[in-house]
Formats: C-alpha cells, sequence, structure tokens
C-alpha cells in the first residue's frame, strides 16, 4: 500500500470530512477527530487490509504517516 493510497483509506473512514489530509497532518487535532472515529478507523483498516491497530497505536501516533508506517511495519 502507498502512501496516497493509506490517505485515502484514512479519509473514507470519515463520513464528513472537510480537513485536509495529508501524510504529516496531525489527526487528534482534526475537528472531526473524537474516541468513536478512532473505534470507525481502527476497524476500517482492519475490514480493509486486515491489519488491526490497536488504541495504543493510536495513542502512540501523532501524524497520519506515524499510522502509515504501523500498517507497513504489519504487512
Amino acid at each position: 500500500m502507498t502512501q496516497i493510497e493509506f490517505i485515502d483509506l484514512f479519509k473514507e473512514s470519515f463520513d464528513d470530512l472537510e480537513s485536509v489530509i495529508e501524510s504529516d497532518t496531525l489527526y487528534k487535532s482534526l475537528e472531526e477527530w473524537t474516541s468513536m472515529q478512532a473505534l470507525i478507523l481502527i476497524a476500517h483498516i482492519d475490514d480493509t487490509i486486515g491489519i488491526v491497530l490497536s488504541a495504543d497505536d493510536l495513542k502512540n501516533s501523532n501524524t497520519v504517516e506515524d499510522l502509515y508506517q504501523l500498517v507497513n511495519k504489519q504487512r
């Protein structure tokens, strides 16, 4: 999975995303980010590419790039 594909996957997990998402986006500072959104993102990544991120993975990450790197480690 390329970084662009992962960013698209990240965006797909939001219903009403108005923010611009790039690799250096601090996703926890997004207006649309909530604890429910975290669960939706975890489920969406699992359903789409079969990789399970934990709540700790999200807690210990800051950017979309951080999440991308975690996904690539598990591949």
